[in-house]
């Protein structure tokens, strides 16, 4: 009985110390840096609240009280360097030298391992330059048959919402398109999403998504320690079990399927034609250091692809039709812009050049990016003392880009909380940092071609066979200010932005459609 009540005594007591030395080692050169007051043991995060929505608002209130500057934050003894300023930004993301990611892509490991998005040093080298073929011209072409079927059947299913004209989270129903679209590429398998019944991959798919948002942003469950004796592990390591047995069966159907075809044929001839494959073919035939790819190599890496591709697509594509939504003279011109490209056609799908056409739709991507990033925040974790912003950082320390208030900053974004896609119409920059939706440098979006793709086939379709409302007639903007305190949210369908690793709206998107008549 006595050990019982010691140990969860010794385990504080351990805690606190560790706190203390995390806190002793680089507060000499932090505390230097501006920033909010600091707990002992807890750092900020008694400050950052304990809901998604919270943490967003209190994060973007923290950019704007110190001007878009260096601000210094702690989550529990982690130290924190939130950076919008773009110079800053440049800095380190267009740097080799700061790309080493650890905190808080440690909590993807379990899934994602050694993937594009979380692996670190020659392995990360060598991977890159494997996979960036993967979004080839001639392959990014097969992409886009995958994307304009998936795309055809989601129409279907929002033709039901249509003909009855209600209010619907659209938040909700998209993720079904974005996961039909990308396991299909990644892996050249449909998994039903839309039209089910689902694959047993899309619920694991969430289930594990669900469980890293929840340790990233526990005190406790940051912890190994502490996180393999919750219910969260268990779900963890379910889903993964699925994962596995799914993604293995499908790895030796395709590698079978590659036996049979012409080794020479996979390769791209002069003029880029060749057998359709998905990037799990591209995986199957590549080589690292003369060695083809493990099983785990190989599950790392379309994990990797799924997990970027498909959520951060529903996020876009959501954010698009809400701010559509809500500004029906963009909506009225992006219309006209599709109308001139295909008439009264329904039923024709976009080409390569038809999709580069889109002008005005590409620039409501851009600022529905600018305001609702799907990725609000990227980190890099420094590994020596490093000079950043004229003050001396200590290693260890994490550097957090707030990509969400870089979008917002008064000072490159003139009148920043209205949606005006013209605002990127021959846009000159001071610095091509301050807007930075697909990161940037050595470690940008390799993917942002694919997801650009996605995104303009998506929203064409929507838009010519809809007319898009907002959930009940005579609603604002929709778009707010979170360091203006008298800025509220005063109704249930305005978006509640939150981070679930991904930009999310905490009470959905509710739009209405309605059928165009031409």
């Amino acid at each position: 009985m006595l050990t019982l009540l010691l140990f969860p005594l010794i385990i504080v007591g351990v805690y606190a110390y560790w706190s203390y030395v995390q806190y002793k080692t680089g507060w000499h050169l932090l505390k230097r840096i501006p920033g909010p007051f600091v707990y002992w043991i807890f750092g900020n995060v008694p400050q950052i609240g304990l809901r998604p929505e919270e943490h967003m608002r209190q994060i973007r209130r923290w950019a704007h009280d110190y001007n878009y500057g260096l601000v210094r934050v702690y989550g529990g003894a982690q130290p924190y360097l939130m950076i919008t300023n773009p110079k800053t930004t440049e800095q380190v993301l267009s740097s080799i030298e700061f790309i080493y990611k650890y905190d808080p892509y440690k909590f993807f490991y379990p899934w994602l391992g050694q993937g594009l998005l979380t692996a670190n040093g020659k392995h990360w080298i060598n991977h890159r330059k494997m996979i960036t073929p993967s979004f080839h011209f001639a392959i990014l072409q097969d992409f886009l048959k995958i994307m304009n079927e998936t795309t055809d059947r989601f129409v279907e299913l929002l033709t039901g919402f249509a003909t009855k004209v209600e209010m619907f989270d659209f938040q909700e129903v998209v993720t079904r398109s974005t996961i039909d679209v990308i396991c299909e590429a990644a892996m050249g398998t449909s998994v039903n999403a839309i039209q089910g019944p689902t694959s047993p991959i899309v619920p694991a798919i969430a289930d594990i998504c669900d469980v890293m948002r929840q340790r990233i942003f526990s005190a406790l469950n940051r912890f190994d320690f502490f996180f393999v004796w919750t219910r969260g592990y268990q779900k963890q390591q379910k889903a993964l079990a699925i994962l596995r047995k799914e993604f293995s069966q499908i790895i030796d159907k395709r590698r079978e399927m590659l036996k049979t075809l012409d080794q020479n044929k996979l390769k791209l001839d002069v003029d880029g034609k060749r057998p359709k494959m998905a990037f799990l073919d591209n995986l199957l035939t590549a080589e690292v250091d003369g060695k083809p790819l493990t099983f785990q190599d190989i599950f790392e890496e379309v994990s990797t692809f799924m997990f970027e591709g498909h959520d951060t697509t529903a996020s876009a594509i959501g954010f698009a039709i809400y701010c559509l939504s809500r500004h029906p003279e963009v909506q009225r011109r992006a219309y006209q812009e599709q109308f001139a490209i295909f008439g009264k056609d329904l039923k024709r799908n976009p080409t390569f050049q038809e999709l580069s056409d889109m002008k005005y739709l590409e620039l409501i991507i851009k600022e529905t990016l600018r305001l609702f990033p799907s990725v609000p925040f990227i980190v890099r974790t420094l590994l020596e003392q490093t000079e950043i912003g004229g003050f001396q950082i200590p290693p260890g320390t994490s550097l957090g880009f707030c990509i969400i208030a870089m979008g917002t900053n008064p000072q490159h974004f003139p009148a920043p909380f209205e949606f005006k896609p013209e605002r990127f119409e021959n846009r000159n920059s001071s610095n091509p940092y301050d807007y930075i939706p697909f990161s940037a440098g050595p470690r940008n979006c390799i993917g942002q071609k694919f997801a650009m793709m996605e995104l303009k086939v998506t929203l064409s379709k929507i838009i010519r066979h809809f007319n898009i409302l907002p959930a009940v007639d005579g609603l604002s903007t929709g778009i707010h200010n979170p360091a203006d305190r008298g800025d509220k949210i005063d109704n249930p369908y305005d978006a509640r932005l939150g981070f679930f690793l991904t930009l999310k709206s905490v009470n959905g998107l509710y739009i209405r459609l309605r059928r165009r008549i031409y």
